[in-house]
């Protein structure tokens, strides 16, 4: 089992904002996004889906959101903004990692894998949106 200091669970807009979070306070967070890059479910949405705010609202810390400020940036927009504010992050960004369950215990907690494979950390987040429906455990 692999020991990590933090788990994001979710790649999109939430999952980004607490992994610059967690580098600024000094930690080393692995951030686990089921699809195949990190921009949450923004790719998977209707072709003409806008933002609902100009672009100076949705900006992530530490990037602006292009150079018109006061537009509203469309679905391929927003998917490419949150890419490459990704690939500006110091921190572990894995794709194609579905979790299928955390267990705490202890110090910390478990986090299982689709397909094999646990991270045990101090911390979890799920930043994982609405867009998917995770398992109810009881």
């Amino acid at each position: 089992m692999e020991h990590v200091e933090a788990v994001i669970i979710g790649g999109g807009q939430s999952g980004l904002a607490t992994a610059h979070a967690l580098v600024r306070a000094g930690l080393k967070p692995v951030v686990l996004e089921a699809s195949d890059r990190a921009a949450g479910s923004w790719p998977h949405y209707y072709d003409s889906l806008t933002l609902s705010s100009p672009a100076r609202f949705s900006a992530l810390p530490g990037v602006p959101f292009g150079r018109n400020r006061d537009r509203y940036p469309n679905r391929d927009e927003v998917a490419t903004y949150l890419t490459a504010y990704a690939d500006r992050l110091q921190a572990d960004i894995r794709t194609s990692r579905s979790v299928t369950v955390v267990r705490a215990g202890g110090t910390g907690f478990t986090v299982e894998l689709e397909g094999g494979g646990q991270l045990w950390a101090r911390a979890v987040v799920a930043a994982s949106g609405s867009f998917g429906r995770p398992p109810r455990r009881s």
